[in-house]
């Protein structure tokens, strides 16, 4: 009976020190809510964090922007070789893969069928008016004229007809049947332009893009120049002014604000539930050498 006497001590205090911890490490998270009886709210409900979220998460906003992921650390982070050539890269692999499909095709990709085809038709009506006018403006009557005046001259040159095909009668000749041209062009011209202009607008949209771009000395070679410069300019150059953009600090703190405090408990336990269970442990430990100091006591 006397060893259990000396035995029962140190074990009440390992309970009581283990079973203490336990608890206090649940009030971390628990209660969610408070605890009310009537009006009363029970002490210490809800648990620290519930109660204290906002400034939990006004604190570690401060703790990530300001110290552990800072705006010079994402800066770094940006101009550092392997990032550019990831970015480069993936931009151009994908510009690379795009450029293999037709023109049309790949407008298609960033707008609506319904939207390419209207804009088709708008062309096709623009560019037919526009040769439309622009042929009513060359003033057929006198480009027939000069025209035929000088082939005439040389079909007749040192014969007889070329003194009674003088440049007036050709001109007298001329002008009104560029008249009459140029009337029938007014009335028929977007008639006859049109189908044309459409097939000629089709044929441009079903070529291969990285072709089109050939023809104009465009490669993807040329291309990743391109974005490196695009790249030094937009990114090095003023990533200290678009980082002026960023508020990690509000961004960490609204993402915890907005976490639900269970999902919350499980990221801190995931990080830290070894290090609590030491200190439950820690508790029983405690409690068990406190009963043993009390049988010398």
């Amino acid at each position: 009976m006397h060893y259990l006497e000396l035995i029962s001590g140190p074990l009440i205090g390992a309970i009581i020190g283990y079973f203490t911890n336990y608890i206090a490490v649940k009030m971390l998270f628990r209660p969610l809510k408070p605890v009310k009886i009537g009006n009363f709210t029970l002490p210490f409900t809800p648990g620290v964090i519930p109660k204290r979220k906002d400034k939990l998460a006004q604190t570690m906003g401060i703790a990530v922007g300001q110290n552990l992921f800072t705006k010079q650390d994402v800066q770094e982070l940006f101009q550092k070789e392997s990032i550019r050539h990831s970015v480069i890269n993936g931009i151009s692999d994908k510009i690379e893969q795009e450029i293999n499909s037709t023109i049309e095709e790949l407008i298609s990709k960033f707008a609506a069928q319904e939207t390419v085809e209207q804009k088709k038709a708008d062309i096709v009506d623009l560019l037919t008016v526009k040769i439309k006018n622009g042929i009513l403006e060359l003033n057929l009557g006198n480009l027939i004229a000069e025209g035929g005046s000088a082939a005439i001259k040389e079909k007749f040159q040192g014969g007889m007809m070329a003194m009674l095909l003088n440049d007036d009668l050709i001109a007298s000749l001329a002008e009104p049947i560029g008249r009459e041209v140029e009337k029938y062009i007014e009335v028929n011209g977007t008639e006859i332009f049109q189908p044309v202009v459409e097939k000629q607008m089709e044929e441009v949209l079903s070529t291969n893009t990285k072709a089109a771009l050939n023809v104009i000395g465009v490669d993807i070679e040329k291309i990743k120049v391109a974005l490196n410069q695009a790249y030094d300019a937009l990114i090095c150059e003023n990533i200290e002014s678009i980082l002026n953009h960023f508020d990690i600090a509000g961004t960490v703190q609204k993402k915890v604000e907005e976490m639900d405090v269970v999902q919350l408990e499980k990221l801190v336990l995931s990080v830290m539930k070894k290090e609590l269970d030491v200190v439950v442990n820690l508790g029983a430990l405690i409690g068990f050498v406190i009963g043993i100091l009390n049988i010398f006591v």
